[in-house]
């Protein structure tokens, strides 16, 4: 069995529990897999490097260690290839992590087949030619001016209502404890599949997060911007597609999925207490 490495080590702990992770891999006859461009930085430890293509598609998993970024950029790797994510938090949240850093013993958990693999629907974006796809949410929003904008909101064709405001969330289940979270939208078990659809700073005092079924397909339409110039179509906070008025997007759930392992123990609600701080200190 092998584990494709992808520390960020931007984070301080990351280099260490990185380390850590290496040497319970080894004791479980786990093999560790890193690209070649990590060569320098792990030169002393027992790894196999390869190119990144060929790391991915000899590897079992991959275990991603870092925050929620790291492992949304691992998740673009893992869909692409068909492999199981295993996130280990040596950032500030992790909510999407499985385990915290000083937690690697249970590495040992997968060589022994001690653990489950759980799927996390994805949305995808398509504008015109380009399409993307999200773990969490995909955003439209005004681009560098400070500008309302009206978007038009259409559910399988039909007219829903117009937003004004900075422009729009649609988010997964996963995504409802991010950015969406932020713009006043529900918590969702990741195990309801839904879409969610949040306005951005609504100039309107009754504006409110709609959940759709995953087999609706919503589209959005840009009306009117109080200056000219493209808006921003974003997936997971990677760089995004312009998007001029009057061009249509259409927003779906993708036939994609993002697997997570999972252990035993931790369950979604009481990482939601103990990262979301609703039943436990604020330390």
């Amino acid at each position: 069995m092998k584990g494709y490495l992808v520390p960020n080590l931007e984070k301080t702990n990351s280099r260490a529990c990185a380390e850590a992770a290496i040497r319970v891999m080894k004791s479980c006859g786990i093999a560790a897999v890193m690209p070649d461009t990590m060569r320098e930085e792990f030169a002393s430890q027992k790894i196999l490097f390869q190119p990144k293509e060929q790391g991915l598609k000899n590897s079992d998993f991959i275990i991603a260690i870092g925050g929620d970024g790291a492992i949304l950029h691992a998740a673009r790797d893992a869909v692409s290839y068909d492999l199981p994510v295993l996130g280990i938090n040596a950032g500030r949240v992790g909510f999407l992590a499985t385990m915290e850093m000083e937690e690697t013993n249970l590495i040992k958990k997968i060589a022994a087949k001690d653990y489950k693999i759980e799927e996390r629907m994805l949305i995808e974006a398509n504008v015109g030619k380009e399409e993307c796809w999200a773990v969490n949410e995909i955003v439209l929003t005004r681009g560098e001016y400070s500008r309302i904008v009206d978007i038009d909101i259409l559910c399988d064709g039909k007219p829903l209502y117009t937003i004004r405001g900075d422009g729009v969330i649609l988010s997964t289940p996963t995504g409802s404890t991010a950015y969406a979270m932020s713009a006043g939208g529900p918590v969702v078990d990741p195990a309801v599949p839904s879409i969610g659809l949040s306005p951005i700073c609504p100039y309107s005092l009754f504006s409110r997060t709609i959940l759709f079924s995953p087999e609706r397909q919503i589209t959005l339409r840009v009306v009117f911007a109080e200056q000219s110039g493209d808006l921003l179509l974003s997936a997971d906070g990677n760089i995004g597609i312009k998007v001029s008025a009057e061009q249509e997007i259409l927003i779906k759930r993708s036939e994609k999925v993002f697997r997570l392992i999972r252990f035993e123990g931790k369950g979604f609600y009481e990482v939601l207490n103990q990262k979301v701080m609703w039943g436990g200190s604020h330390k």
